[in-house]
């Protein structure tokens, strides 16, 4: 069940709470109860092989050098990845990837920047995207996905990010595309969560999987990072933020896929919708075309699951962005959790630009500054929880 439909609710309920939120201020000498939780968007044009390196990759290696710099002062909770982290997945030949496009180079360049985040200890989750799989090649074509040699190899239950970490509760076993979804536990402020990596376009085995996750972890609120699920507005579409709900990507990928393939729609209907603990899903993928080295790449969406209870959606994808860096610009999504004001603040911060995007109510990527900065009321899957 979903509230749709111009002016809803959840739309009216958005600019009340960004309108609060502007009206907050702390109470002196009082220690703020909050966490963040960081969205580091696709990265896939930083490690790009074709583009000019180093001077590319340095915009990811920005990316995670801010949040190992800055996570005491962000109480960094989480990290996670939306997906498409290589240009080309390229592990066809099931040993270092297709050397023609530098594969191999990208998964390392990759490395480099996730290596920044593990020597903080801080957990991460990483999500593949189409560009990841390993039959995503500009020379052998690229549906459908599958593969996960390349990725198994860096980011897979074995791979030192993840081998023998307490967080780390281990990968999916789906024998069309093994190890390709994962999951993490995570605490802050006092609370236990559970974040779930779901694999482009899951198919019916990879819900299942989840599914047995999410019954295996009963009662934590959970997030779920998938790489395609919601698209842009249009460019010419200047409305603010909720007024009509955005659209969920129909499956493409996975078409004719062995392994079974689902929808964004689907996967709300299979998965999301049936577990009231689920409160956000993250993504990316989708962005629309740069115009002046601007794209319009955020949105979000508010959806209603069985239980009555709301469901936050929302895109982050800047790799249309191209004013500072090849791709992407180095813009990060940050959600903090302030558990004294029951909220959460989503901003848009590039510290290669130094910048934060609608803070002072410009439209950055032509886009409402309500896209990039607002904030929303506390989950009930959140507040409820006591573990």
């Amino acid at each position: 069940m979903e509230q749709d439909g111009t002016r809803s609710r959840f739309s009216q309920a958005l600019l009340a709470a960004v309108i609060g939120a502007l009206l907050l201020v702390p109470t002196a000498g009082h220690a703020r109860n909050f966490f963040t939780v960081a969205v580091i968007p696709d990265t896939q044009n930083y490690v790009d092989s074709a583009n000019p390196q180093p001077q590319s990759l340095a915009t990811f290696l920005g990316e995670t050098r801010f949040l190992a710099q800055h996570r005491h002062e962000l109480k960094l909770a989480f990290v996670t990845h939306v997906g498409d982290v290589v240009q080309h997945g390229d592990g066809t030949n099931g040993v270092a990837g297709d050397a023609s496009w530098g594969a191999g180079a990208e998964w390392e360049r990759a490395a480099q920047a996730i290596d920044v985040l593990a020597a903080t200890g801080v957990a991460v989750g990483l999500t593949p995207g189409n560009h990841d799989y390993d039959s995503y090649s500009y020379k052998t074509g690229s549906r459908p996905l599958r593969g996960s040699v390349m990725w198994t190899r860096y980011f897979g239950p074995e791979s030192r990010y993840f081998a023998g970490k307490r967080w780390y509760g281990g990968a999916s076993t789906d024998l069309h595309n093994p190890g390709m979804s994962s999951y993490q536990v995570f605490k802050a402020a006092g609370r236990r969560f559970l974040h779930i990596s779901l694999e482009m376009e899951a198919g019916d085995a990879a819900l299942a999987w989840a599914q047995r996750v999410i019954d295996a972890h009963r009662g934590d609120p959970t997030i779920v990072t998938t790489h395609a699920f919601l698209d842009p507005p249009a460019d010419t579409d200047a409305r603010l933020p909720l007024e009509v709900p955005a659209h969920r990507i129909e499956a493409s990928y996975l078409t004719d896929s062995p392994g079974g393939w689902n929808g964004a729609q689907e996967v709300w209907e299979k998965l999301i919708v049936k577990n009231d603990q689920i409160f956000m899903v993250v993504c990316g993928h989708a962005w629309n075309p740069t115009v002046h080295d601007v794209s319009a790449s955020e949105n979000v969406r508010i959806g209603m699951n069985d239980a009555g209870h709301t469901v936050y959606q929302v895109l982050s994808d800047y790799q249309g962005n191209t004013s500072a860096s090849a791709g992407g610009d180095g813009w990060l999504r940050l959600m903090e959790f302030d558990h004294d004001a029951q909220n959460i603040h989503f901003t848009t911060f590039s510290p290669v630009r130094d910048q934060r995007a609608g803070q002072h109510g410009e439209w950055t990527f032509n886009q409402p500054p309500t896209f990039s900065d607002f904030t929303l009321p506390m989950p009930v899957q959140v507040v409820r929880s006591t573990r």
